[in-house]
């Protein structure tokens, strides 16, 4: 049985890499797919706390990311959901480029690499730092989390994340600003939208409390606006975990000047100077 590994990457702390994975897991169970969720952030835990199912990585230990390729050859999972921990850095990259793709990818193992990225730089940065030395290797699905503004320059205008586009073609979705009342009290109360709009007398699946501000009816209905938005972006990106194509993503040979992102609303030449890489 194949098996995608759907993985975050390259994230710095703060740029809403573990709110992609929350709403990856939901949209995935709400169309059939049971996941297998693996916390690799061993210092906060994130993604446990909304899914008390995932299993938590011991990263101390020598290889303990080799448990990822265990489960995925173990034919028991179809898709795979890790949480990789905020600004992992070289050593967990260099893990990956140290797996043999190509044979994994022949035993029906893909990779797709989900990137964060905010109006901080370094959120940029840090996710295209991955993206160079993965390359098409993994496919890739980019959150643009407007949380912080919506002026994505870093990753809308620079001719890096622009050639990154052009090569790769990753699936976009845009996660709109959530009212900082209703993401205080989901973060507090550990709820998923999901959960809230699936409760039932004010209490969750899980049993947790909605509390005040999350049970009223337009508490929910503007939830559900805000899920169904990114829920109808996540239909384009199906075939990245449902696809059971195993050959890695075609290189565009002729890349030359770079494009705005399609739909971002920036036309205007892009500069000549940006950030450069980091190795």
């Amino acid at each position: 049985m194949s098996c995608t590994v759907i993985f975050t990457a390259g994230a710095k702390g703060g740029s809403g890499k573990t709110t992609a994975a929350r709403f990856l897991i939901t949209y995935l169970r709400e169309h059939g797919a049971d996941p297998m969720l693996l916390d690799l952030d061993d210092e906060n835990h994130t993604l446990t706390r909304f899914f008390p199912e995932a299993l938590q990585i011991n990263l101390r230990h020598e290889f303990a990311h080799d448990v990822l390729i265990e489960k995925a050859l173990s034919g028991d999972h179809r898709i795979m959901v890790a949480d990789l921990k905020a600004g992992t850095g070289y050593e967990v990259l260099q893990w990956f480029l140290d797996l043999p793709f190509e044979e994994l990818q022949a035993r029906g193992v893909q990779f797709v690499c989900v990137g964060s990225v905010t109006s901080a730089p370094d959120s940029v940065q840090s996710f295209l730092n991955w993206t160079a030395s993965l390359e098409n290797h993994v496919r890739y699905l980019v959150f643009r989390n407007l949380k912080d503004g919506d002026n994505l320059y870093d990753y809308d205008q620079t001719r890096q994340a622009a050639e990154f586009r052009r090569l790769y073609a990753p699936i976009h979705v845009t996660v709109p600003k959530l009212s900082a009342l209703y993401q205080t009290e989901l973060e507090i109360r550990k709820l998923t939208i999901h959960e809230v709009l699936d409760s039932t007398n004010g209490t969750s699946s899980g049993g947790n409390a909605l509390g005040p501000i999350l049970s009223p009816l337009p508490a929910r209905a503007r939830l559900r606006s805000y899920q169904r938005a990114i829920y109808e972006q996540l239909d384009q990106a199906q075939h990245l975990f449902l696809s059971d194509r195993t050959q890695p993503v075609e290189l565009d040979p002729d890349v030359c000047a770079a494009e705005p992102l399609e739909g971002s609303g920036f036309e205007k030449e892009i500069p000549e100077t940006d950030f450069e890489w980091r190795s």
